[in-house]
């Protein structure tokens, strides 16, 4: 009865006022959550949009069709993982990498356990870390993945 607005339909501008990154977060904010703490322990060569995708991913295979929908193709890079240079990294990255790796012996990325195919059929692209020259391979998650034995 009031003439006021607390009930009224909110209008397109209020609509519009909300941002993809707070609906997310009122939607999935377990996700979003993975999300912000993946690109703190990856770092800055990994934008939101394409962390987002790979925990996606990461939670469900399923969610493919909807993460190639979101990722836009850049013409002059293919998709898929490509690994950075550790030569040519800061020595603060170089030392956070070390202290990261020294902990949990795996990349952010290799965490996800997502495959490098699927990441690659996704059309996302992935800067990878380049591990210390002393550090055996462990950065691309397809090679670390065990393989199914044989049973012939």
């Amino acid at each position: 009865m009031s003439g006021g607005r607390e009930h009224a339909e909110p209008s397109r501008a209020e609509e519009r006022e909300l941002s993809l990154t707070t609906v997310r977060w009122l939607l999935a904010p377990r996700r979003q959550w993975r999300t912000r703490r993946l690109r703190a322990a990856h770092g800055p060569t990994l934008p939101y949009e394409t962390a987002w995708c790979l925990v996606a991913l990461a939670d469900d295979v399923g969610n493919l069709p909807y993460v190639r929908r979101r990722t836009r193709p850049v013409p002059s890079v293919p998709p898929g993982v490509m690994v950075d240079v550790w030569a040519q990294l800061e020595p603060a990255e170089q030392q956070r990498r070390r202290a990261w790796l020294t902990r949990h012996s795996r990349t952010p990325l290799h965490l996800l356990r997502v495959p490098e195919e699927l990441i690659e059929l996704a059309g996302l692209h992935v800067t990878e870390w380049a591990l210390p020259p002393d550090v055996p391979s462990i950065s691309l998650v397809v090679q670390q993945q065990p393989r199914p034995k044989r049973t012939d």
